[in-house]
């Protein structure tokens, strides 16, 4: 997957850093890609960011799986069959345990696990027929669990164990699940967000070897 041209990248969260400069990276080496928003003014957003050339916005509510199906056929028929998914998605939430708003344990799951496995369930008969393509989400390190809140932990933890269920259940069908575990105590910046885009688009073509979580360091 590190040869980009023609690749069609489905990416889920490019609205963030890192889910913008995975999309960026696909379509400076010749790829296209689908990103999937949650919110009907982020459409227009990473439009603008991304540019209308090799490029389709769609949106997919955290929830919605018609929306993903729907989403899933669209990019098929305006950019081609549909290589890989790229499940950057996410909220980070450095809260207190008994202090945090009422709900942020569902908000987290919704923004760190269904937003990603909504697209990915999409996706599956596609990448199932063509017996290849990669699937590929972003979970956390242990630096990055305990600076965030019990839910964050607790979210990206429960995106852990879907994604190795995941690549269990796929094991021979010619298509790859990982989850690529990015370690780091603070914000990164711009530069390290772009290494960490490269790394996990390098990683996309052989999620297979050594497991299905795998480490980056931030």
């Amino acid at each position: 997957m590190t040869k980009l041209r023609d690749q069609v990248v489905v990416v889920a969260g490019a609205t963030g850093r890192l889910g913008q400069a995975v999309a960026r990276q696909v379509l400076a080496g010749g790829g296209r890609v689908a990103a999937a928003v949650r919110k009907p003014w982020q459409v227009a957003k990473v439009q603008e960011a991304l540019g209308r050339e090799r490029v389709l916005v769609g949106l997919v509510a955290a929830q919605d799986t018609e929306a993903a199906a729907g989403f899933a056929k669209g990019a098929k028929d305006a950019l081609g069959p549909v290589t890989a998914f790229v499940g950057a998605a996410g909220a980070y939430a450095p809260r207190t345990i008994g202090s945090e708003p009422g709900g942020d344990l569902a908000e987290q799951l919704e923004a760190n696990l269904l937003a990603n496995a909504t697209l990915a369930r999409a996706l599956l008969s596609q990448l199932r027929r063509a017996r290849r393509g990669g699937l590929l989400f972003v979970g956390a390190g242990p630096s990055s669990l305990r600076t965030g809140s019990v839910a964050f932990a607790a979210a990206k933890q429960a995106l852990h164990g879907y994604v190795e269920a995941l690549a269990l259940d796929l094991a021979g069908s010619g298509v790859t699940v990982a989850a690529a575990l990015p370690d780091a105590d603070r914000p990164l910046a711009a530069d390290a967000i772009e290494r960490l885009a490269a790394a996990l688009l390098a990683r996309l073509d052989r999620s297979e070897r050594g497991g299905a979580l795998f480490p980056l360091l931030g």
